[in-house]
């Protein structure tokens, strides 16, 4: 993935040489301060940013967004945020990721004042299995992946549906600074129950990092469970959906083992 234009970095004000961050999907670039990303979806980004421009930290720090020299935050398809020194990840410690997790979606829940239809109308694929796990929408699956998805639905159940502000992708992007606050990164927003970030990051450490299945039964205890489920469909739908763009498949060995650990 090619580095930003001059113009791009003209744009957010900044100059010099531009180094390729690791992680991710390969766009973040560091110049000087600022690291500059492209973003898949600028009108999702555009959203997110403002909301991040209101929002006040309780316990925790965000990168925060910078917005161009004319006061927009997307510039042919490249977004901006202050780099944080000094961050290190807090995984494998699930309570702690959670609980940060927890309070930015808080946080970013006071600070949300609309969504004007810009998160419903997103179609890259996290969005589309996102829909599809709450059934909101249907692509046709593959016969193996239709055939997990209908065992992991079974335990899906009609409670009330919450739509507070979720980040659906804690598990990679908790960190501490050098002084110990959590910071809370590349955020990807959801309207869900609040909790439904803390399934995801429960169903992330089952999947690909071997967390004691008790961590699902504590989530379960206090009344989670079916989330779970749809939190393991989420990851299992996004997963075919980008097989489809790469001629993989999902794991679906490491899904079956979760599922039963689940179940």
């Amino acid at each position: 993935m090619s580095a930003p234009s001059t113009a791009v970095l003209d744009a957010f004000g900044v100059g010099g040489a531009a180094r390729r961050l690791g992680g991710g999907q390969g766009g973040a670039y560091l110049v000087d301060d600022i690291v500059v990303k492209r973003v898949d979806d600028p009108a999702e980004t555009d959203w997110t940013c403002q909301l991040l421009s209101r929002l006040e930290p309780d316990g925790f720090r965000v990168s925060e967004p910078v917005s161009t020299t004319d006061r927009q935050w997307v510039y042919d398809g490249w977004a901006a945020t202050r780099f944080i020194t000094g961050l290190r990840s807090i995984v494998p410690r699930w309570g702690d990721v959670i609980a940060a997790g927890l309070r930015f979606c808080d946080a970013a829940e006071r600070a949300r004042d609309h969504d004007d239809g810009v998160l419903a109308a997103r179609t890259h694929r996290w969005a589309v299995a996102d829909r599809m796990a709450w059934g909101e929408q249907s692509v046709e699956l593959s016969d193996e992946t239709a055939a997990l998805f209908a065992d992991i639905s079974a335990e899906f159940d009609d409670a009330a549906r919450q739509s507070r502000f979720v980040h659906g992708d804690l598990s990679g992007n908790v960190f501490v600074d050098a002084s110990g606050t959590p910071v809370v990164l590349d955020v990807s927003p959801y309207l869900r129950p609040r909790r439904w970030a803390a399934a995801i990051v429960v169903c992330d450490a089952l999947l690909w990092h071997h967390a004691d299945p008790d961590l699902a039964r504590t989530l379960s205890a206090q009344g989670d469970r079916s989330l779970l489920f749809r939190a393991l469909a989420f990851r299992l739908l996004a997963d075919e959906l980008a097989g489809r763009l790469s001629h993989g498949r999902p794991p679906y060995a490491t899904y079956r083992t979760v599922l039963a650990s689940l179940s």
